[in-house]
């Protein structure tokens, strides 16, 4: 039988029915990463657990099990943090969801992990959203071995040049462009690829040290680095559709709709 974990810091990123009185749970711990456990009997009206398992709060918990799917034993609250509301709690929703798509089942990822602690922390104070999200972003990238380097030229032995523009290539880097009337083939193959917007996602490379020291103090670099990291994470998931992206689109629409009415 494998080994029981006990007190095992983790935040919950989602949860769902099983069975009648059950429910699955994808977690993000300290030392194995995401995992799917089942709490067995939280819906029984004598079960302390669901009233425990809220997203973006620091939990300790234990489990134990032979298979894949653990079973969770125990679980205790850590220290307490303001609840998300608003574009914190959906940018929350976004965050839990990307951590469930992008990483292995299991990988452990402690320095993640505390950039995840960071980033819940950051929002729970209502700090300023899109620096905090981005830094988490670069941080899961960099985790997935997915970040390029901001400060050397693809496919030459040179430095990023303050003056010249760049573009991003997958699985390559920043390719420097001289001519946009005679641009790199790649560069068109890109510009197809994101339906003739190319020329909004090229980079100055200012920005690009900028963001190579984690400056996003200027709201056009902080910009460039939202395009960026949304992107990478696109060609990560590989086609795949965000839901959480899907609801904070359609909350803005009402919005938009509640805010033009008479």
């Amino acid at each position: 039988m494998a080994t029981p974990v006990s007190r095992e810091p983790a935040y919950l990123l989602h949860s769902r029915q099983y069975r009648e009185t059950s429910l699955l749970i994808d977690i993000f711990s300290l030392n194995y990463g995401v995992l799917r456990l089942v709490v067995r009997g939280a819906h029984r009206p004598s079960s302390p657990l669901k009233g425990m398992l809220q997203p973006f709060q620091p939990l300790l918990m234990a489990w134990q099990g032979r298979s894949d799917l653990k079973t969770l034993t125990n679980l205790e609250l850590g220290s307490k943090l303001p609840s998300l509301r608003g574009d914190y709690l959906y940018s929350g929703l976004y965050l839990n969801e990307i951590l469930i798509k992008l990483l292995q089942t299991g990988q452990s990822a402690p320095k993640l992990f505390a950039a995840y602690a960071d980033v819940m922390g950051s929002m729970a104070n209502k700090d300023s959203l899109e620096p905090a999200l981005r830094v988490f972003e670069f941080r899961m990238l960099k985790e997935l071995g997915a970040f390029p380097s901001f400060t050397q030229e693809a496919g030459a032995e040179r430095d990023i040049d303050l003056y010249a523009h760049y573009y991003w290539l997958p699985e390559k880097g920043f390719i420097r462009i001289d001519d946009f009337d005679n641009p790199p083939y790649s560069y068109t193959e890109f510009n197809c690829n994101i339906g003739g917007v190319a020329r909004q996602y090229t980079i100055k490379g200012s920005q690009l040290i900028e963001l190579s020291q984690s400056d996003l103090s200027r709201k056009e670099t902080l910009l460039v680095a939202k395009r960026l990291s949304r992107l990478m994470i696109d060609h990560l998931l590989g086609g795949k559709p965000l839901k959480s992206r899907e609801l904070i689109a359609k909350t803005r629409e009402l919005k938009k709709y509640g805010a033009s009415r008479p």
